[in-house]
């Protein structure tokens, strides 16, 4: 039985894991572009905190020409790169 239980266990698990994985391939932004002002209604980041801690960061999306980002890429980044504790 406990051979059983084990091997549910490591079931449910791996379950679980593709569930938050699929949760994060779903786009929950709206396909917009936004502006710096934006961020902090789109995702709670200050415009002090974008410039200093995200705008220059490897393999932040760039904005367009006409110095908007696409929400959506911005969000993608942002799952990619949230640190977790445990």
């Amino acid at each position: 039985m406990n051979g059983l239980t084990q091997g549910l266990a490591q079931l449910f698990q791996q379950a679980y894991e593709q569930g938050i994985e699929d949760g994060r391939k779903k786009v929950v932004v709206d396909h917009k572009m936004i502006g710096r002002k934006q961020f902090d209604v789109e995702f709670g980041i200050k415009v002090d905190a974008f410039d200093k801690h995200y705008r220059n960061e490897e393999g932040f999306p760039k904005p367009e020409g006409d110095g908007k980002w696409y929400a959506p890429a911005v969000h993608q980044w942002l799952l990619n790169h949230q640190q977790l504790s445990n």
